[in-house]
């Protein structure tokens, strides 16, 4: 009889769940997936549920929320709860299946050019955002200035600029929207971020500790946001997600280790969010006789394990690379919920890996092309491809995880995984492929491309959703 009363119940639930859903854009998922019961919603794209199955008839297993499960036999998929986190399981979509959602054939805003000088020369952008009255602030990191464009991509300010005194930058790492239209600027070599007010003038100062500073986060900061400690993103509610970097290895193949943490404006610690494995690095030191010189070389591996962050509605994003599996933290550290999709990595072969170093060290500063040539062939081989990409979450509560684009792959457009609110994989949509994006708002995506010649352009591309 208890049987049959919990199969009955979680069926309910389920029913329920699925109802909810289609009324509240798919968020009574997780209210259903709580407690000692758990429904699963095999679904198809764009979130349409197709069943509903039990999980081990009230009696779910356990993922402890800081160890992923070991499961034997088939996964079921859909939301499931696991020692209090949701843990939701998806599998790959149809190959070839799109949600309807189009980026536009070309660009509607586009900045930068071949010639010219002062703003309209980017380089080292290292981020960029849309203020909601439509302008675009661009983290120029080759001036150390905030560029401001007008919503046609015309020049109108530049703010900040080198040095050391309030609203100065040493380095210029991201940007991101602070409350009432004001910027939030970081800088990792002089471990503090800044804020701006909506009219361009210097708003605080605020000083992050962090393990590496001055020169030597400076020299480090080449490996693009790892050195020192740097403020990376703002939650909804005012919270900075930050992230504090441990020193490099000087030689040999390594791993950084980056602690994420939640602070307040003022740099005080909200919550740890614990160490995650940064980028795997391969680093020599090459001596130049003729400049009297000895650099320290690293590379960063081009399928090397990493961790990828975002910021996904009210949650930051966690995903090891290693595995498709994806931890969302509330803003005070603990985790919400669990999102895993199916994946095969394979191995990488010694051709794979020797053009993804050529396509490394085509990315990198020319002038340092030569002495990353000489260290390449020491660089040793992993063991799989990572499990995904890039992640983004965008200003309509969906989490984008992209494909991670194999050397060869000569596709004009890079592939996207969307997840809805609760974890569940909608669909694929591509962007593309020679686009870093930066931002995707409810109806853009904001990135930056570069041509061949090295030229960078900010780009806005319209977006439509079905």
């Amino acid at each position: 009889m208890r049987e049959r009363w919990c199969t009955m119940r979680a069926a309910r639930r389920g029913l329920h769940g699925t109802s909810a859903a289609k009324a509240a854009g798919g968020k009574a998922a997780s209210a259903t997936a709580n407690g000692p019961w758990a429904w699963v919603a095999v679904r198809g794209l764009a979130g349409v549920a197709v069943g509903l199955a039990l999980v081990a008839a009230c009696d779910v297993g356990s993922d402890p929320p800081g160890t992923a499960a070991v499961r034997a036999g088939p996964v079921e998929y859909g939301p499931r709860d696991s020692a209090g986190v949701v843990v939701v399981e998806n599998a790959k979509p149809p190959e070839g299946s799109r949600l309807g959602w189009t980026v536009s054939l070309e660009p509607v805003v586009s900045i930068g050019t071949q010639e010219g000088e002062g703003e309209w020369q980017l380089h080292s952008v290292e981020d960029a955002t849309k203020l909601a009255d439509g302008r675009i602030v661009v983290a120029n990191g080759g001036s150390r200035q905030l560029l401001v464009f007008d919503e046609a991509g015309e020049y109108m300010a530049a703010w900040g600029g080198p040095g050391e005194g309030p609203g100065e930058f040493g380095s210029l790492n991201s940007v991101a929207r602070w409350p009432g239209d004001s910027i939030m600027a970081s800088d990792v070599s002089q471990n503090r971020m800044t804020i701006f007010h909506a009219d361009g003038s210097h708003g605080r100062t605020t000083k992050l500790e962090g393990r590496a500073a001055g020169m030597l986060a400076g020299a480090l900061a080449t490996l693009r946001r790892s050195a020192g400690h740097v403020a990376l993103d703002v939650l909804p509610n005012h919270t900075l997600l930050t992230r504090n970097d441990d020193i490099h290895r000087t030689s040999g193949f390594w791993r950084q280790e980056h602690v994420y943490e939640l602070k307040d404006a003022d740099g005080g610690a909200v919550a740890s969010l614990g160490a995650h494995g940064g980028p795997e690095t391969y680093t020599e030191s090459v001596d130049v006789p003729e400049e009297k010189m000895i650099y320290l070389t690293p590379i960063r591996h081009p399928f090397g394990k990493r961790t990828e962050w975002a910021i996904w509605g009210e949650l930051v994003a966690l995903g090891r690379t290693e595995t498709y599996e994806i931890r969302a933290y509330r803003s005070d550290g603990t985790v919400a919920r669990i999102v895993r999709r199916d994946n095969v990595a394979p191995a990488p072969t010694q051709v794979d890996l020797d053009a993804g170093l050529r396509d490394y060290i085509a990315s990198r500063p020319e002038g340092s092309r030569e002495r990353l040539r000489e260290v390449a062939p020491n660089v040793p081989m992993v063991e799989t491809f990572p499990a995904f990409g890039p992640i983004r979450g965008d200003a309509l509560g969906h989490l984008w995880v992209a494909e991670f684009k194999r050397p060869g792959d000569d596709s004009a457009l890079t592939t996207w995984t969307v997840f809805d609110q609760e974890g569940v994989a909608l669909g694929f949509v591509e962007t593309p492929a020679q686009l870093d994006v930066y931002e995707i708002g409810a109806d853009y995506v904001l990135g930056k491309t570069t041509d061949e010649f090295d030229v960078e352009y900010m780009q806005v591309w319209a977006l439509e959703r079905e």
